[in-house]
């Protein structure tokens, strides 16, 4: 009996720790969304029309830019892009802006030249994955609308 309890304690635990459930949590996520369907947002130029979720998106890192290179104060920016082939002969990009902050993400763009890399540096043409929510609209010199994005996670898939 009292291993019956146990076992029944042991499995409601990550309920009582998270206070999630399945529903709860996909009420904070959208798992859904592509960098397709964010780049389609953006293009309305109405910020508001951004997912108000976390949103969890990939991409492959085209630039990087470090705003403020404290680490106590670190700002950096990841500029990540995606893309599909329509047909055979057109290719479309999309692009999203990752604001990153804080000390944990100090590492992930280095300010200057190292002989060595860091392991937490997130290199050009890495493909990433990451957990991050809308912040507004940024837009680019050639007129395209970008989402802007504050990422929480980062998580390097190549």
């Amino acid at each position: 009996m009292m291993r019956k309890i146990l076992v029944f304690v042991f499995m409601c635990i990550p309920c009582f720790i998270f206070g999630q459930t399945p529903e709860e949590f996909s009420g904070i996520v959208d798992f859904e969304i592509t960098m397709r369907e964010l780049s389609a947002l953006a293009e309305t130029g109405n910020p508001d029309a951004l997912p108000a979720r976390f949103v969890v998106i990939d991409g492959v890192v085209a630039s990087r830019v470090v705003v403020n290179s404290n680490p106590a104060d670190f700002v950096g920016e990841l500029h990540l892009v995606g893309g599909e082939w329509i047909g055979v002969e057109e290719v479309v990009q999309y692009e999203c802006v990752l604001i990153i902050t804080g000390p944990e993400f100090a590492s992930a763009i280095p300010s200057g030249r190292s002989r060595r890399a860091n392991p937490d540096e997130i290199p050009l043409n890495t493909r990433v994955l990451a957990v991050a929510k809308a912040l507004g609209l940024y837009e680019r010199e050639d007129g395209m609308i970008v989402p802007v994005l504050q990422a929480f996670q980062i998580r390097k898939i190549q």
